[in-house]
This record gives C-alpha cells, structure tokens and sequence, in this order.
C-alpha cells in the first residue's frame, strides 16, 4: 500500500535547533487542534459554562496559544508567511475588501462588538489556515500520522459514549432518544457537523499504518460507528454533503478511490447493519408501548422538507433587499423580523448576503471559483504524477468539499468544533498542493497579517471573558421551547435599539 513517508518537507533550518527537533515542535500544532477536539467531543470541558460556551472560551485560548507559537518561533513564523505569499494579489484583493466590509457594517451598528467578533473570528480563520499549513510544511508526514490517529480517537470516543447510551436505556427499559445523543455537544447537529470534515479522512488509517492488517478492520468498525451516527440521528446535510463529495472525487480521481472507497462502502453497510441491530434490540428489550421514537427522529422522519432553512434564507434576502450594500449587519441576522429564529441563517452565502450584503457576496463567490479551480486542476495534475501522497490528497479533498458543501446548509462555520476541523482540513490540503506559489514575497504584510490575527484573538478572548457572566442565559438550549441560538455571542440586547 502506498505511504506518504516522502512527502517534501519545508527546509527550514534555525541555528538554535536541529531539523528533527523542529519537526517535533512543529507537531505540537495539529497535537492541540486534535486534544481540543477529543476533550471537548469526549468530555464536560469547563463545568460553571454550558457546552457550547467552554467550547468557545477554550477555541479561543487554543487560537491564542497558536498564533503566539507562530509570531514568537522564527521557523514557524517563516513557513507561515511562505503560505500567506501564495495567494494571488487578485485574491488579496478580495479578501482585503471582503473584510473591509464586514468591518464597516459592523461599526455602523448599536452593538457592534458582538458583530466585530464574528467578522474577526472569520479573518482569524483565514489566518490560522497559513499557520497550519506551514506547520505541516515543518513537520511533514508525522502530522497526517498525529492528526489521524486523534481524529479516530475522538471518533470511537463519542461512537463508544453512544453504544454506552444505549445500553443504559436497555437496562432501564427505557429508549436512547435524540435528545439524550451526543451530550458533548449543545445540540446533536453540531457532531454531525464535525462528521462532514473528519469522515473522509478516516479512511486513511490503511494508509497511515498500511503494514499491519488489523488497521483495515479498525478503519471499518471505526467508519461503521461514525456511519451509524449519520443514520441514526438523520443527519441529512451530512450525508448530501459526503455523497456527492465523495461521487466527485471517485470521478475526478479515479486512479485513488481504490485507497478509500472500498472503506467508506464497508463502513457504510456496517453503520446500516448497526443501525438495524440497534432497532432489533428495542424492540426486544423495550415494551412495545415505549419503543419507536429512536426510529421516529431517525430514518423514519420525514425527509422531504427543508426544516425551515427556506424561510430563514428568505428573510436573509430581505435583509439584503433593505440594505443592498452593507447587510443587516454581521451577527444581526433577523433582528428585524417579528418571529423568534436562530441566530444564523444555516447557509454561509445567505449569511452573507443577509448580514454583510450583495457586494461581499459576489465576493465570497469569485474567491470561491478562482481558488477553487486552481485547487482541482492542482489536485488533477498530482493525480498524474504519481505522488505519493495522492492518496491522502483524494480524502483531504473530499472532506474540504463535504465540508464547503454542507456550509450551504447549515452553520457549519459558526460552531468552534467545526471552525477548529476547518482550519485543520483547510490547512492540510493547502500544504500537500505544493505547485500553487504564486510568486509574491510581501514578507512586511504577511508579518502584519499574523500581528493582526494575534490581536484579534486576544480582542475576542478578552470579549468573551467579559461576556461570561450572560453567557448561561444567552446561548444555550432551551428546552422549554426548542429555541437554539449558539453563536458568538448571542443574547437579546444585539437586536436592540436603545
């Protein structure tokens, strides 16, 4: 089986360490982006805050400590700027007044440090992509070693506290019910979010490990369990988004889906079978007048409707029809309807439309293709080549499709779980696709882009200190009356006037 132990590795040399010590601590990038996501996926993070709080105020420590660890070691902060320099001054361009934009719209409005935040979290993000890529570029093959290792970890962790779960409700004779699922997490979506982007990549066990047997049959049961939670729990984004992900690639690719396919089919079927056990079971070890809800919020649904997403994006577009050129605001979503909705639109592009307006939009839209095209035709021309770490390129590709694929459908991008597995994705694929340099060397702005990613980390960490003592009231779910509003942050006195 094919290996990615020749994947170049950036040549940095620092007089105070020797390249195998960089390497090492170069690793320590993708090590606290996969504890981060095991900690709070597996566990109670922070007790005196709601899941979705600690999961924030922790991201944002995590951002700190990343982007102090890039400024402060001279390798990292070189192999950063390296990846900053390859975009397009066109694409620059673009981002530079995308941003610009958000940040207008937001000092227009009453409370402008909520909108400031998430407009800051998202350049951030951006920033963190470079960072990340570069480390890979130090420390090479070990990081997709460390970073699938975590990631399966964090996979059976949850997979096993499910399974436990259900056993519990069997000995209780009572039913697992949606609700009780994926405790970790403020609301069972935002798993399945993090299901888009670490799916695909699962399947590179085989190829990590490709001396010993056992690993393909840990892949499966492994896929299986994570399979099983996409059924089990509806998950309907995540499925779109890994099917016609996954249908892309195995047609753009054809040569590497020998690699992953034939495992996300068999752990297909065993989440299926799974999933079938799980039924047999209830009906067996639950009395008949208790049974049934599992299968209710499952498969058994209805399916064919757009669980309010369509009204949501059409109050997104009458909030760009009131305000063309700037939006409604960045965080301000629906703040003029009479109706009690979420705090996001669950689409990235009508979130951008609705908060920031038309012009940022097409924005968004013309980085999307020009630098999505580049990354195709990249990824084709190394398919020929026969890389060795083609392999890996396919199913990092197929995540960062799935994943921009269901950031159409839900708020993919707003939840910390998710933004954390985004720049880790994201970063991944930019550093295996070393042909796309572009040629420019602004060293002095790429080093003023990582100050100001450090800056604003830490204006986002002191906000959300500050905002702590609201937090409990302002940002978790309500079981009263199902209303959910997790953003960073959301509470009444945004959409207020006075």
């Amino acid at each position: 089986m094919t290996q990615t132990t020749d994947i170049p590795v950036a040549p940095v040399n620092h007089p105070g360490l020797p390249l195998k010590s960089q390497r090492t601590l170069a690793l320590s990038i993708v090590v606290l982006y996969g504890f981060y996501l095991l900690f709070t996926s597996a566990f109670y993070p922070l007790d005196f805050l709601s899941v979705f709080d600690a999961k924030r105020l922790l991201q944002l420590l995590l951002f700190m400590a990343v982007m102090i660890f890039a400024l402060a070691w001279a390798p990292l902060r070189k192999a950063s700027i390296e990846q900053l320099d390859r975009l397009t001054l066109s694409n620059r361009i673009i981002l530079v007044v995308f941003f610009f934009i958000g940040f207008v719209s937001s000092l227009r409005l009453d409370h402008s440090a909520y909108a400031l935040a998430d407009v800051s979290m998202l350049l951030v993000l951006m920033i963190l992509i470079a960072v990340t890529a570069a480390s890979r570029d130090l420390s090479g093959p070990r990081f997709d070693k460390w970073a699938v290792v975590l990631l399966s970890i964090t996979g059976f962790a949850v997979a096993i506290q499910e399974l436990t779960g259900f056993v519990a409700g069997w000995v209780l004779g009572s039913e697992f019910s949606y609700d009780q699922a994926l405790v970790h997490f403020a609301h069972p979506r935002f798993y399945n979010q993090l299901q888009t982007w670490s799916i695909p990549i699962l399947a590179a066990l085989p190829l990590i490990f490709p001396a010993k047997r056992s690993v393909k049959l840990i892949c499966v049961a492994l896929l299986g369990l994570q399979w099983f939670l996409v059924i089990g729990l509806a998950a309907r984004g995540t499925v779109v988004s890994l099917f016609i992900s996954m249908a892309f690639i195995a047609l753009w690719l054809p040569g590497q889906r020998r690699f992953w396919l034939r495992y996300q089919l068999a752990g297909l079927l065993a989440g299926i079978l799974i999933y079938s056990g799980m039924l047999f079971m209830n009906s067996h070890l639950i009395p008949s007048s208790q049974s049934g809800e599992f299968f209710a919020h499952s498969v058994g649904r209805p399916m064919a409707h757009t669980s309010g997403r369509s009204m949501l994006w059409r109050l997104s577009i009458d909030d760009a029809r009131k305000h063309p050129l700037l939006g409604s605001g960045p965080n301000h979503y629906a703040c003029e309807s009479e109706i009690v909705l979420p705090a996001h639109t669950h689409s990235f592009p009508f979130r951008i439309l609705g908060e920031w307006g038309g012009i940022a939009l097409l924005l968004v839209l013309l980085f999307t293709v020009t630098v999505g095209v580049a990354f195709l035709q990249t990824l084709k021309h190394g398919d020929r080549t026969t890389q060795k770490d083609s392999p890996l390129q396919a199913m990092l590709a197929t995540s960062l499709i799935a994943g921009a694929l269901h950031a159409c459908l839900s708020g993919l991008l707003i939840m910390p779980a998710s933004q954390v597995a985004f720049i880790l994705v994201a970063g991944w694929n930019l550093s295996l696709h070393h042909q796309a340099h572009a040629g420019f060397r602004k060293r002095t702005a790429a080093r003023l882009v990582l100050l100001c990613g450090l800056l604003l980390t830490s204006a986002m960490l002191v906000f959300a200190i500050r905002e702590i003592p609201q937090l409990p009231t302002g940002t978790t779910y309500v079981e009263s009356d199902g209303e959910l509003n997790p953003r960073f942050w959301w509470v009444d006195k945004v959409c207020d006037d006075h």
